[in-house]
């Protein structure tokens, strides 16, 4: 997709969230002639705060994303739809399954895949 909304990373472009407090980063890694994509958080400094060791095999369909609460989301074809929050508490970031959450999937997800993402 050439137009993407700003929330939309892809490895050639960096995502700021709708805060300003991060930006979310696509990486790409191989394994073997498999591309696997992962991302990272980044604050305004450009440090990583946060960079989960999970990769999604880049030839599925995948988004990276994020959404008004400042939440981190991948849509892997292979996988399904995951989301990453900042816990306060834990000071963590802690992964969510979409399914079975409860939160509402951002509008991108819902128009772009709408049978997996109806709320």
């Amino acid at each position: 997709m050439d137009d993407l909304p700003r929330e939309v990373a892809t490895e050639e472009r960096p995502a700021a969230s709708l805060s300003g407090r991060y930006v979310l980063v696509v990486v790409t890694e191989w394994k073997g002639s498999v591309p696997l994509q992962g991302f990272q958080v980044l604050d305004r400094d450009g440090r990583v705060v946060f960079s989960p060791g999970e990769r999604f095999d880049a030839r599925h369909t995948t988004y990276f994303l994020w959404d008004e609460m400042d939440r981190v989301w991948v849509y892997s074809g292979d996988e399904g739809t995951l989301f990453w929050e900042y816990d306060q508490g834990t000071a963590t970031w802690e992964r969510r399954v979409y399914a079975g959450s409860g939160v509402p999937a951002p509008g991108f997800l819902k128009r772009v895949r709408p049978r997996w993402h109806r709320y």
